[in-house]
């Protein structure tokens, strides 16, 4: 189970590299980018079912509401990036996991102890000294509102993976997420052809275009690897250990390997908060 739980922190986190080194999010063509991801969850899943789908009333409502909650993710996303500070946007979109985990306590019962408490509390100073830089702080006014409906929309997906998963219908998993790529491939496309597209000099030759669906291809593999696990993992795992270990595992190895593969120079502060990463996980999975 945590191997597959490491698996889904691994891909995630890979994603979010490729992301940063695509550009796609800032400009316009990310909702281009987002149709090309949806498509490819679309194929993935359609093989991964046997070429078959099972269509019954849990299937439908499941799936809208994770293709909907999925693409206004996105949507919010990229616009509170935009007119906002990127490293608190990171992490108060990463806060979910506070909201995602008590109500696991809430609604399902699943118990959270001192050591969780503790381990979360650690996560949390870990999350802000990985993701906060002191000055990145350009604002818009709707920043806030964004910003907000970002943290909204990174809550609902968490909720309804592990509300799926609580719900004894996971043998329709496939079905469900490939019904739910349809409605966001749907909804991309619609958003695509509405937004007005920028002209980016650097994405006119075939190069770069050549490069840009390598990128969209890849991130569509990735993002729907680990999406796929989540879901299995959020019904089948406690939300105090799920949440916090992919959240947080995903921003300490992102952040890792943005030193790696991106040559990222990092503060100390940075390094403070990797190290309380790495004890706030082991509490939480361990103790």
């Amino acid at each position: 189970m945590y191997i597959l739980l490491a698996l889904s922190v691994l891909s995630a986190s890979l994603n979010s590299v490729l992301l940063n080194k695509s550009g796609a999010s800032k400009s316009n063509t990310v909702f281009e980018f987002n149709v090309i991801c949806s498509i490819v969850w679309c194929v993935l899943l359609f093989f991964a079912n046997n070429c078959k789908l099972n269509i019954n009333l849990q299937v439908i409502i499941w799936g809208t509401m994770y293709g909907v909650a999925q693409t206004c993710f996105l949507i919010f996303k990229t616009v509170a990036m935009r007119t906002g500070s990127v490293s608190v946007t990171t992490l108060i979109g990463n806060s979910s996991l506070l909201i995602s985990t008590f109500a696991s306590l809430i609604i399902w019962n699943e118990p959270i102890t001192i050591a969780d408490a503790i381990g979360l509390l650690l996560l949390c100073v870990s999350i802000f000294l990985c993701t906060y830089k002191k000055g990145d702080a350009q604002y818009s006014p709707k920043w806030k509102y964004y910003t907000l409906f970002f943290f909204l929309f990174a809550t609902s997906v968490g909720l309804i993976f592990k509300g799926f998963g609580k719900s004894g219908n996971l043998e329709y998993c496939g079905d469900m997420m490939f019904f739910s790529a349809i409605i966001m491939t749907c909804s991309n496309f619609i958003i695509s052809c509405v937004v007005k597209k920028q002209r980016d000099a650097s994405r006119t030759g075939s190069k770069a275009k050549r490069e840009f669906l390598i990128f969209a291809l890849s991130s569509g593999v990735l993002s729907c690897l680990y999406n796929r696990l989540n879901i299995f993992l959020a019904g089948s795992i406690d939300g105090v250990v799920f949440f916090p270990c992919f959240n947080g595992g995903v921003v300490l190895l992102s952040t890792f390997l943005s030193i790696m593969i991106l040559k990222e120079k990092i503060s100390n502060y940075q390094k403070y908060g990797l190290l309380a990463g790495v004890i706030s996980i082991c509490v939480i999975g361990i103790l």
